[in-house]
């Protein structure tokens, strides 16, 4: 059976919350307009497609059994690239629909453990950034390197959490954030975290981290999750000594539609 209701989707979802957080959060009324949910529920099992239109290339995220996952794909507007967040159980699935452009990244996500209390980083550098702070944003990432976050949009900004850490000349040269907030289910998704290559090594990451978590908490979010490349031993080791575990691996790919001759 396919179907597009809300509560039905967000059944499937809080089966694997923590796996699905970045999609329960899409639940929202606010980003209704740029998803597409495909949704199976039957004999073959359960399974939840979703393309979030919003960001280029769209993301295309799964969870659910296999056999309805082909299902759920089969029924999709697949369009012709997508950026996937994928298990993987799911990634030869997808993979009967698209060839994956350039290197796959094997990445981790990871959960704050609940007991994890966390205190606003004593650095008066530190500061609370805002819509306004997004050329700035902007111009940090540009300076590039292994790791670089590539899915900041501004709009993350109008309703998340975000920090920075500037240097004497009022420069930004450290930066993270959130990714989601779910806030009706106190769930939320950090990310965006990047310094600048010559500013590294100084605990400006672990300063605009704690100031995330510490925010993130006071305002009565429980599940606080984070996505982070398994190469990337600095991040992973961060955020190890904050109290953070890894709870699945998976995939992250930017494919493109193969032409299939009928």
């Amino acid at each position: 059976m396919l179907s597009s209701d809300v509560k039905q989707v967000q059944q499937i979802l809080q089966r694997d919350p923590i796996w699905s957080v970045y999609a329960i959060a899409d639940l929202q009324p606010v980003f209704a307009p740029y998803c597409h949910w495909s949704v199976v529920s039957g004999e073959q099992g359960e399974a939840v497609i979703l393309l979030f239109m919003a960001l280029q290339p769209p993301i295309l995220f799964a969870t659910g059994d296999e056999q309805a996952v082909v299902t759920a794909l089969a029924a999709s507007p697949l369009p012709e690239r997508v950026y996937v967040t994928l298990r993987p159980e799911h990634v030869a699935l997808v993979g009967e629909y698209y060839a994956w452009v350039e290197e796959v990244h094997p990445m981790t996500r990871m959960v704050l453990a609940a007991d994890v209390q966390v205190t606003m980083p004593a650095i008066s550098t530190l500061v609370r950034l805002q819509p306004t702070d997004t050329e700035a944003i902007t111009a940090l990432y540009r300076q590039g390197g292994p790791f670089t976050p590539d899915y900041f949009d501004p709009y993350q900004l109008d309703d998340g959490i975000f920090y920075g850490v500037k240097d004497a000349q009022g420069g930004l040269v450290a930066v993270g954030g959130t990714h989601i907030i779910a806030w009706q289910e106190g769930m939320g998704a950090i990310g965006n975290m990047y310094t600048h290559p010559t500013q590294r090594g100084k605990g400006y990451a672990r300063a605009v981290l704690g100031a995330i978590i510490t925010e993130l908490q006071a305002r009565n979010v429980t599940t606080i999750v984070l996505n982070v490349d398994e190469r990337n031993t600095t991040a992973c080791g961060l955020y190890e000594r904050f109290g953070f575990t890894p709870y699945c691996t998976f995939v992250e790919a930017e494919g493109v539609r193969k032409v299939v001759n009928r």
